[in-house]
């Protein structure tokens, strides 16, 4: 069973169902991405990638401009922004392009009885609880935990001394880097290193470079994140 969707991100759930469905608002062109408009192509109309537990669906306007969402499990997505049409290919554009979430250090501080790891939101400094740390450590002990909203710690004996740390939300694989906690950002018995989650453009993804074919009425796409595949449904 997937892990509950991020707080933050659970509004671009209805994004996603309403682009799958027929009655996505109609014609609605996005703020800012006013385009001249497309010569008559195939490609304009309403594309539905619907499947067992998954919501999906697309959108590309005669106006040059296209909207796509997802929805399955835990995992909320969406894209916008334009396209053209270069041959038998339709190729995508985002606009704007989207600032990809990450993880940030915000450094070590001795606090007596306190976690080795804390993750807080950098919007508040609430605690960040949608994430996992991966731990190695001189023994040779590998940890991969869920960090609570206090914090979390290896249990007592089994770590000798924290030699990596990575950081991972897993819905949206979104990782940090690999820090090394026995040089750079070594960390001394007794302190936390705190984290913060940037949240920036979370849920958003990047369709700049992404490319499609249509044949027999299925819209199969490739490069980006992942390769999609979408049956035509209407024309707009």
């Amino acid at each position: 069973m997937p892990r509950p969707a991020i707080a933050l991100a659970c509004a671009l759930s209805a994004l996603a169902f309403a682009i799958a469905s027929p009655v996505l608002a109609q014609d609605q062109e996005p703020e800012g991405q006013a385009t001249e408009a497309q010569p008559a192509s195939d490609f304009v109309g309403r594309y539905n990638g619907n499947s067992f537990e998954t919501a999906m669906g697309m959108i590309v306007r005669e106006d040059g401009t296209f909207e796509w969402g997802l929805s399955v499990g835990g995992l909320d997505m969406r894209a916008a922004g334009t396209w053209t049409q270069q041959g038998e290919f339709i190729l995508f554009t985002s606009d704007p392009v989207p600032v990809a979430p990450e993880f940030g250090w915000l450094g070590n501080e001795s606090v007596p009885d306190r976690p080795l790891v804390k993750v807080v939101q950098s919007t508040n400094g609430e605690p960040f609880q949608y994430a996992d740390a991966l731990l190695t450590c001189a023994n040779g002990a590998r940890f991969n935990q869920p960090i609570p909203s206090e914090g979390w710690s290896p249990p007592e004996g089994e770590c000798d001394t924290p030699e990596s740390l990575q950081l991972i939300q897993s819905n949206y694989d979104v990782r940090s880097p690999v820090y090394d906690l026995a040089g750079t950002f070594a960390v001394q018995p007794g302190e936390t290193i705190r984290f913060e989650f940037r949240r920036n453009d979370l849920g958003v993804a990047d369709f700049t470079g992404m490319s499609g074919v249509l044949v027999d009425g299925v819209l199969s796409m490739n490069g980006g994140q992942w390769p999609l595949e979408m049956r035509k449904v209407e024309r707009e």
